[in-house]
């Protein structure tokens, strides 16, 4: 007996692969480039650069954002940005700008910012070249 089932029936959760989107979607911080003394990788841009290599990367980006964080937001639109630009765009006008405040790490710095802020920052195209780079 064959079962299909849609895309709509799979929980973001059901399958190992689709961890680092529901990790991702579950960042507590923001952060891009070297972090801490050691200057290594957040665990939010190692997670999103794994999403970002799956080709239904757009798709997991899209669901883990109904769970997401506002850190977990931020690096979604990121990675949307990257992938599907069009999808980016209409999400990004129809998304909350909550006055809320995320931890970035920046560095060896740790802040806290204005969502909106770092939005505008995603929209100016500020984050994009940290996703050219090759991973350290």
């Amino acid at each position: 007996m064959e079962i299909m089932l849609s895309q709509a029936d799979i929980s973001l959760a059901a399958t190992p692969e689709n961890s680092a989107a529901r990790d991702l979607a579950a960042a507590r911080s923001f952060a891009f480039g070297g972090v801490g003394v050691a200057g290594l990788m957040s665990e939010g841009e190692r997670n999103l650069r794994a999403v970002l290599e799956r080709p239904d990367a757009s798709h997991q980006l899209q669901a883990a954002l109904a769970h997401a964080t506002p850190a977990g937001e931020l690096y979604i639109l990121v990675g949307l940005r990257r992938c599907d630009r069009a999808a980016y765009q209409k999400i990004f006008d129809s998304l909350a700008r909550p006055n809320d405040d995320v931890e970035v790490a920046r560095g060896c710095m740790i802040s806290r910012e204005p969502f909106r802020q770092l939005l505008s920052q995603i929209q100016d195209g500020r984050f994009d070249d940290y996703l050219s780079r090759p991973p350290r």
